[in-house]
């Protein structure tokens, strides 16, 4: 390979092209401050193209030498290197990282564009993936979706497993379904199940949309833990009518144990025909209390399971 070292006034590298860059999100917030105080240690690789010097790795010190007004750069200048060569550089710069879901999405997205389906299929263990089609069509699927989707991956708060259904939404959808996860603040169960729910519920009802009316109204509460706790119930009640009556007509008996702190446990959507009682005991006579508690309305429990 044949490297020059050279020094670049920064006017002389185009900052807007990303051909070979798949950093995400821009990394020079985090680069700033050790150049500021230890200076650029490590060169970035370019090359030239016409009038200007186009980056091949290390976007982030650059950018981040720009915002500390630092005008000259060290820099080392690559020649003669096909477009595979260069994207092939450019990742095998940055393995040294960690790469997000989102910059291995990115690097795919490019790599489409100049290698074939096979040559892409050995790059994926590089990326922690095995040789496979599949893998392909879920980078492609991440790469697709909007930017605050990206955000959530690269923050762990948003589950790799709903990708594939994320992808049979609209743009429209998608965001729809992001106004849910920012007001409920759901976890990775949570937005695998409201996901499948409404997706089935769409179908079932053939809407044109994804989140229904009642559900849309649940966002104007301002307490959060009723908010959620309407959203679920509303959804259970659209997905799920016969759960939900049922459900209804149990849930008094349900809370009136709880004011004795005695939980009752049922499995999901009533699948199993079983109920779990459970209570901590902090004495001989508060166990002794919540026995009797049981025992004196046991017709109710008979009532709840009857109904499931």
């Amino acid at each position: 390979m044949n490297l020059k070292f050279q020094i670049l006034f920064l006017d002389e590298i185009d900052l807007q092209d990303r051909t070979y860059l798949f950093s995400y999100p821009k990394r020079s917030v985090l680069l700033r401050e050790s150049i500021a105080s230890l200076g650029l240690l490590q060169p970035p690789i370019v090359f030239k193209e016409k009038n200007f010097y186009k980056i091949i790795c290390g976007e982030g010190r650059i950018l981040a030498c720009k915002e500390l007004d630092i005008r000259e750069i060290s820099v080392l200048v690559v020649k003669n290197l096909s477009p595979k060569e260069l994207l092939s550089l450019s990742l095998e710069s940055n393995l040294f990282r960690n790469l997000n879901l989102v910059e291995k999405a990115e690097f795919i997205e490019r790599a489409l564009k100049i290698f074939s389906v096979d040559e892409i299929l050995k790059f994926l263990p590089k990326l922690g993936f095995t040789s496979s089609f599949y893998w392909i069509d879920f980078l492609k699927k991440i790469f697709q979706l909007e930017n605050p989707f990206k955000d959530l991956l690269i923050k762990n708060k948003l589950n790799p497993k709903i990708i594939e259904n994320l992808s049979k939404l609209n743009s429209k959808e998608r965001l729809e379904y992001l106004e849910i996860i920012q007001n409920l603040a759901l976890t990775f169960s949570e937005q695998r199940e409201v996901l499948e729910n409404l997706l089935d519920y769409k179908k079932r009802k053939e809407l044109p949309y994804l989140l229904p009316d009642e559900l849309k109204e649940v966002f104007n509460e301002k307490d959060f833990n009723k908010r959620k706790r309407e959203f679920f119930k509303i959804l259970k009640f659209l997905t799920y009518p016969q759960y939900y009556s049922k459900f209804q007509k149990i849930s008094s008996a349900i809370e009136k144990f709880k004011t004795k702190q005695i939980n009752i446990n049922l499995s999901s959507y009533f699948e199993e025909k079983e109920l779990e009682v459970y209570f901590k005991a902090f004495s001989f006579e508060n166990l002794e209390e919540k026995i009797n508690f049981i025992i004196e309305n046991k017709e109710k429990l008979k009532k709840v399971f009857e109904e499931i």
